[in-house]
């Protein structure tokens, strides 16, 4: 009977050590910061750059940008972007209910004047700083970016579609959410965000689903200039 007994407690000790194991091993769910206002962006007029600058915003646990730091780079769009950038408001990043240091990917896109022009050659990626590097949530990074097409109907003036898409653990694009409108340009913004592809975001070294804001600047194709 005693041996019984010794088997049954020893049977008992494991299910209650896998329990236990098994609950260290859950991670409490990571939600992404989500932006809640933007101010307008205003490239430069004397710029004929065009391209994808990435910035890493920096939000911190009362959801205000904090520092903003160039992945990639174009020297005359970066700095207009980053000023205006430091000025937008997020709602904080959560873990396990509680605010958290995090950070928001933010891709700005100047489509050059031609008609027939797709995928973006990206700017050499530069390194990240070394508090970036520490920081246990690494936010998702683009690697492949396409140019929206322009609509049938011509455009007079510069303007810029901005959206917030969600990202899966995978780093595939999914909803969309419309943070600066204009018809019908907005339609062919958000009709490439598919095309685009993304390495996903990643907390303590686990894909975790995450957030990027993709703004595309149209210009007035050639046909329209003199």
């Amino acid at each position: 009977m005693w041996r019984l007994i010794l088997a049954l407690m020893v049977l008992g000790s494991a299910h209650a050590l896998i329990a236990q194991t098994g609950r260290e091993e859950e991670k409490p769910a990571f939600q992404p910061p989500e932006t809640l206002s933007i101010t307008d962006i205003d490239a430069p007029t004397f710029s004929i750059a065009s391209g994808t600058v990435v910035l890493d915003a920096v939000i911190s646990e009362a959801g205000k940008v904090q520092t903003i730091e160039v992945r990639r780079d174009i020297a005359s769009l970066t700095e207009p972007l980053v000023g205006a950038v430091k000025e937008w408001k997020f709602s904080p990043a959560m873990l396990a209910g509680k605010a958290v240091t995090s950070r928001v990917p933010v891709a700005f896109t100047v489509r050059p004047p031609l008609w027939h022009v797709d995928q973006i050659p990206l700017p050499a990626l530069k390194p990240q700083t070394g508090a970036a590097i520490q920081a246990a949530f690494q936010p998702a990074e683009v690697i492949r970016a396409v140019f929206p097409r322009y609509p049938e109907s011509n455009i007079v003036n510069a303007v810029t579609i901005v959206l917030e898409v969600t990202l899966s653990e995978k780093g595939e694009a999914g909803e969309a959410k419309v943070l600066r409108d204009f018809p019908p340009l907005t339609a062919e913004a958000d009709a490439v965000v598919g095309d685009w592809r993304f390495l996903p975001a990643t907390y303590n070294g686990r894909p975790v689903p995450s957030r990027i804001i993709l703004a595309f600047m149209f210009r007035p194709p050639l046909s329209n200039y003199p």
